[in-house]
């Protein structure tokens, strides 16, 4: 693994400075980082990369980037040419660890998106506790690049651009000598505090404006009527609509939804959904699905079939590479799904990718939804026997 070329970077960390300027970014505060170190960033929006480029420059940096990414044609050759490393999403990599030491064994700068995945809503997500257990072995400095409102800008439902302000922070969170004094949990929770951020919550207090663009495939994200509830809303031009009530909500500058937050309509959709799993003993979301995976060092179409989600199971009836087969996933070993809003979800295991594709936008976002409770009811009901069985031990 080594530090991507000074000459370059230098040319390619130029012209990104200058984008990322054209594109909104400007500096609340920044400062000159020097390797051995680890940056955090947030994650909202497909530019983060640029954004953490640009604060970083002129120093040059290691991007640890999710391994699917590699195996897409042009954006795969341009991330081996910067000499980004491939991480398998939410789950144990040694390979990728590896190559992070191996970077600051030479004085590299290694940037790191510990959520893993862009915000459907601009809310950070939770975090793995591993990111404590890397940063604690890695004894270098720990800086913090975080961008308030890329979401705004470039929201991952949507490939356009809503022009617009965003705020870029730079510091140093903890030193390679207070890492030694503290503990994993200590860590942990610093490193939540400092990346929690609510792009809803900023903008409210701030009111900065963007040029509102058409927002086809926010149906993907807000998919129930702020109204009536109707499951199935859609979207025209810069508003979404009900087909069962005729309710028209029109999405402005603020990035809000005809006055309304952005979280607190996901939040309801969450809510809704929490309430069809624990009133049913039976709960089930299913779709039909395509099914994408890795072959001839690219992503491509595998085969059909029916993906279901229960409380116990993911379950894929269908045919793959021609020959009809069953799979199944443990949903407490899965704490969310990975998405392409509006696509697919994608479930990782070993080094191999099930990338479920829908024809219904919403689904994608009401798996991952159902997903991320099952896993937390799951991890609940494997504690509680681990439990029990300790008390039985206990009292033999």
């Amino acid at each position: 693994m080594k530090r991507p070329n000074w000459l370059l970077f230098a040319v390619l960390g130029f012209l990104v400075k200058i984008y990322a300027f054209l594109k909104g970014q400007r500096f609340i505060s920044k400062i000159r980082i020097k390797g051995p170190a680890i940056v955090l960033s947030n994650h909202t929006s497909f530019y983060d990369f640029i954004y953490t480029t640009a604060a970083i420059y002129p120093s040059r940096i290691n991007y640890m980037a999710a391994s699917k990414m590699f195996y897409e044609p042009v954006l795969g050759s341009f991330l081996r040419l910067v000499r980004a490393f491939p991480k398998c999403l939410f789950q144990s990599d040694p390979v990728s660890t590896l190559n992070i030491f191996r970077i600051l064994k030479l004085d590299g700068i290694v940037s790191i998106f510990p959520e893993g995945q862009i915000s459907p809503i601009g809310v950070t997500q939770e975090l793995s506790f591993s990111i404590a257990k890397l940063l604690r072995k890695a004894k270098v400095d720990i800086y913090l690049v975080k961008h308030h409102n890329a979401y705004l800008v470039n929201p991952p439902w949507s490939k356009k651009t809503f022009k617009g302000r965003i705020e870029t922070t730079m510091k140093l969170i903890i030193s390679k000598n207070s890492l030694l004094t503290m503990n994993e949990r200590d860590i942990y929770d610093l490193i939540v505090k400092e990346l929690t951020f609510n792009v809803s919550e900023f903008n409210q207090t701030l009111l900065y404006k963007y040029k509102v663009n058409e927002i086809t495939n926010l149906e993907s994200v807000i998919y129930q009527c702020p109204s009536c509830g109707y499951e199935g809303i859609t979207s025209s031009h810069k508003h979404l609509q009900c087909p069962k009530c005729k309710s028209i909500f029109v999405y402005d500058e603020y990035g809000k939804i005809s006055g309304s937050r952005l979280d607190d309509l996901y939040y309801r959709q969450v809510n809704t959904m929490k309430e069809k799993i624990d009133s049913s003993e039976n709960f089930c979301i299913e779709s039909d699905v395509r099914l994408e995976s890795y072959r001839n060092s690219k992503v491509e179409d595998v085969g059909e079939g029916h993906l279901t989600l229960t409380k116990t199971a993911y379950t894929f009836h269908g045919m793959i590479d021609g020959v009809k087969t069953t799979i199944s996933f443990d949903p407490k070993n899965i704490p969310t799904l990975p998405s392409d809003l509006g696509r697919n979800v994608q479930i990782y295991e070993g080094y191999q990718i099930y990338q479920f594709v829908f024809k219904d936008v919403k689904m994608p976002t009401m798996f991952v939804i159902a997903s991320e409770y099952i896993h937390k009811l799951r991890i609940n009901a494997y504690n509680q026997e681990e439990q029990n069985k300790n008390e039985v031990k206990k009292v033999s």
